[in-house]
């Protein structure tokens, strides 16, 4: 099982982390950077990986109204797909 840990706590901005969770989680080129794109390749993971994701209680610019979507997203996600072990922990 594949062992991951993406910490999102620092990023005020959905552009860059996006780019980073495509770049941490190998997605492909194509990868759209929205929570819909985000949602299928989650869905799509077909290796069992255990994932921690780190986010910040009090998030910063964009972030602010972004991260619990993204959490709802994670959390979907991990629900939907038997592979997806998600562990979320918050940092203030």
């Amino acid at each position: 099982m594949q062992t991951l840990q993406l910490d999102i706590s620092g990023f005020e901005e959905k552009i860059p982390l996006h780019r980073y969770i495509k770049e941490m989680m190998g997605f492909p080129f194509y990868y759209g950077g929205n929570l819909d794109a985000l949602f299928d390749e989650l869905t799509s993971i077909t290796e069992p990986i255990d994932l921690t994701l780190i986010y910040s209680t009090t998030p910063r610019g964009k972030m602010v109204e972004y991260t619990p979507r993204l959490l709802r997203v994670f959390g979907d996600a991990a629900r939907e797909n038997y592979n997806l072990h998600l562990t979320v922990r918050a940092v203030s």
